[in-house]
């Protein structure tokens, strides 16, 4: 009896937790779930710079003043009132119209001031000329360089942004151009402001290199005859503006100049002429390493001798040199002389000295 009875309670307990797992493997099995995830932006960079440099004239100069010489007093006297030195263009082609290019140099033609654009899209550049009167005794103006030869005398001026040239008027003109952006000279980049956080920024890149750019000059001429002793030559005035370019202002123009920041350093040495006139002067570009060990003067016997370093200046440029040949000195050498420019690498630079 006692042993039934502890047979019993062995088979309850076994019941019991058989009983226990049969209600644990009854509940139903996971069969869908999902979580939440918050959304999240990068962030926005605007990819568009829009940085135009302007022609920057130094102060006290004007590239566009001119000197009108109707009767051609500069040439008949050989420049005696202007500063010993001082240089004007060759007889040969000159339209009696000087713009001051150098210290001691005139040319018929103004130097050439350059817009940049610096931007990633394409800006419109608009240069705007007129003439301002000066007196009632302005001298009269052409509209082309094929100034009067007889009768009344008139006057030229050319405004030039790149190869489109304007006949200056009392009446405002306006030049546009189109001038290609460099999108290819930016980049994404991350930068880390003084706090320590850091968020994307468009920017030009470190090696960036050529830009877009666009020239723009004056150029002038003058009838070759007598005018009124009171007659006087109106002023010229000349402003730029740029904006971004729209699909209506066209595409690229073809006549912008490429510009560097790093211009390319010359592979060999190159001379701005092949002769030096007379109060002229030289300007010959050396390479990075190349410098000039002589300056030598053709004798009668075709022997040369070595001319003092005086007659030369030596400046540093960016990946060279730049020798000139001063032209105060060179009105001591006669018409017909040879001169050759001794490098220290390659071969010598011969030069000819003339009159005209």
């Amino acid at each position: 009896m006692c042993k039934s009875k502890k047979f019993m309670a062995i088979a309850l307990v076994a019941t019991m937790v058989f009983g226990s797992s049969l209600t644990a493997f009854a509940e139903d099995p996971v069969t869908s779930g999902g979580s939440d995830g918050a959304g999240a932006s990068e962030g926005h960079v605007e990819k568009e710079v829009l940085n135009v440099v302007l022609p920057v004239i130094p102060t006290g100069s004007t590239p566009f003043a001119y000197t009108m010489d109707p009767e051609r007093l500069i040439r008949e006297t050989a420049g005696a009132r202007y500063a010993e030195g001082t240089t004007f263009p060759e007889a040969e082609g000159d339209t009696g119209v000087y713009f001051q290019t150098g210290e001691s140099t005139y040319a018929n033609a103004s130097n050439v001031v350059q817009a940049i654009n610096k931007s990633s899209c394409d800006v419109k550049l608009s240069v705007t000329v007129k003439t301002t009167q000066n007196t009632a005794k302005d001298i009269a103006l052409a509209t082309t360089s094929a100034v009067a030869t007889e009768g009344t005398p008139n006057l030229y001026l050319g405004l030039a942004v790149g190869t489109t040239k304007t006949p200056v008027t009392a009446s405002a003109q306006t030049v546009d151009k189109v001038i290609a952006g460099t999108p290819g000279n930016f980049e994404t980049t991350v930068v880390t402001n003084d706090s320590g956080v850091k968020s994307y920024a468009y920017q030009e890149k470190a090696d960036a290199t050529t830009w877009k750019a666009m020239n723009i000059s004056m150029e002038g001429a003058v009838s070759n005859l007598a005018i009124a002793a009171d007659a006087t030559a109106p002023t010229v005035n000349v402003t730029w503006a740029y904006a971004k370019a729209t699909t209506e202002d066209g595409t690229a123009a073809t006549d912008a100049v490429d510009y560097s920041t790093t211009p390319a350093a010359p592979t060999e040495a190159s001379a701005s002429a092949n002769s030096v006139v007379v109060g002229g002067n030289v300007n010959i570009l050396l390479p990075e390493g190349v410098t000039i060990t002589g300056l030598q003067k053709k004798k009668t016997d075709g022997t040369y001798n070595t001319l003092p370093a005086e007659y030369y200046t030596l400046e540093d440029i960016t990946n060279g040199k730049k020798l000139t040949i001063t032209n105060n000195l060179l009105t001591n050498l006669p018409a017909a002389t040879s001169i050759k420019v001794v490098l220290s690498e390659g071969e010598p630079i011969t030069l000819s000295v003339t009159s005209e």
